[in-house]
């Protein structure tokens, strides 16, 4: 049986919906939360402690899926770590700012404590050299080493108030504890102090069912963080600082779509409500959930269940998991209001990261949109 091999289109228009041949672009600023560099020159060293086959998305990978993760690293060198082309492809995507945040990977928690602190001082340094060198598109979100909460706490101080940066991403899992561990609370209780959005990113939740097809990633990342979500809400993260913000991406992952399994469990087993007092899915009213969903009826369920407000343009950038024409997808979401649009493509997480909208430059206008 023919495969659609020498049909697909890496970088390009998502196969998970129609694509119309022109949009309208809002007129208000459009900003992408979700997009990552690379930096050079970090990974090295870490690797001499933790080995990449030690990892679940390397370990678990089929040799194909392997070899297609390097032939990608390799041919999105160019737009991983550097400005220009991404800026290229912002004016592409119809994206006026993108929010920089670390390339998972190199968040690094399995590393040795003081090499993971060297290790995210360098990345978010980086990331600052890379704002500054287009500071009318590109925002900074850091990362921090949560491998050891006095160092996360030291370096979430100093991107900040030093670095400037608006925000911070977190893996969905820190070597084997859950977001939930107890030596974690004064660390949250410091990001409700300063309100700072925190972009919950995976980095997988493989195991040996998930070699092929590339399900270390089609499965494991949304697995991973959905697991993180029950941890922070059953755990009482979430109800014991209200104030935190979190940024789920990939469209909230599993639980955005499943939540009153939850409620339910809740409801029956004492095992479910050890920490909370209300019903789990109160607790995700507090939560952003980016447009990385790639279908329309998806990204509609989203807007319907928690609220145009609650809904943030994303873009996975430069991956090949990622959506190439966020823009477009949210203008067109028929069902939505025409400052709903804009709220989503934009506003929201103006808001959200404390920024003035009018701080920003604009896309350079492209063929496709006006």
């Amino acid at each position: 049986m023919p495969g659609n091999v020498d049909n697909i289109r890496p970088y390009g228009p998502s196969a998970g919906r129609e694509h119309p041949d022109h949009f309208k672009r809002p007129d208000t600023l459009v900003l992408d939360i979700h997009g990552h560099i690379m930096t050079e020159g970090v990974d090295e060293e870490v690797r001499k402690h933790v080995p990449a086959m030690s990892l679940d998305a390397v370990k678990y990978a089929s040799p194909l899926t392997r070899e297609l993760n390097k032939k990608q690293n390799a041919e999105r060198h160019e737009e991983l770590v550097g400005v220009t082309k991404r800026l290229e492809d912002m004016d592409k995507m119809c994206v006026d700012v993108m929010a920089i945040s670390p390339q998972p990977p190199q968040m690094h928690y399995d590393a040795p404590d003081a090499l993971g602190q060297e290790t995210a001082q360098k990345v978010n340094d980086n990331i600052a050299r890379a704002v500054s060198e287009a500071p009318d598109r590109l925002l900074g979100i850091g990362t921090v080493p949560l491998q050891n909460t006095d160092m996360a706490l030291k370096e979430l101080d100093r991107l900040t108030n030093e670095l400037g940066f608006k925000g911070i991403q977190i893996g969905a899992q820190i070597g084997n504890d859950e977001l939930s561990a107890e030596r974690l609370e004064p660390f949250w209780a410091k990001c409700s102090e300063l309100e700072i959005p925190i972009l919950l990113h995976p980095t997988s939740f493989a195991s040996e069912r998930f070699g092929a097809h590339y399900l270390t990633n089609i499965i494991g990342n949304p697995l991973d963080t959905t697991v993180a979500i029950h941890y922070l809400i059953f755990d009482g993260v979430l109800a014991r600082h209200p104030g935190l913000k979190f940024v789920v991406v990939h469209g909230g992952a599993f639980v955005a779509a499943y939540a009153a399994r939850m409620d339910h469990a809740w409801g029956q087993r004492e095992d479910c409500c050890l920490h909370i007092d209300q019903p789990p899915t109160s607790y995700l009213k507090n939560m952003y959930f980016d447009t990385v969903v790639f279908a329309n009826d998806q990204l509609e369920f989203l807007i319907q269940k928690y609220g145009s407000d609650k809904i943030v343009l994303g873009t996975d950038y430069p991956f090949d998991m990622a959506d190439y024409d966020p823009t477009e997808h949210v203008m067109g979401i028929d069902s939505i209001s025409a400052a709903d649009k804009e709220a989503i493509c934009g506003l929201n997480s103006a808001k959200l990261l404390g920024v003035d909208v009018n701080d920003f430059a604009r896309a350079k206008p492209q063929a496709n949109w006006s």
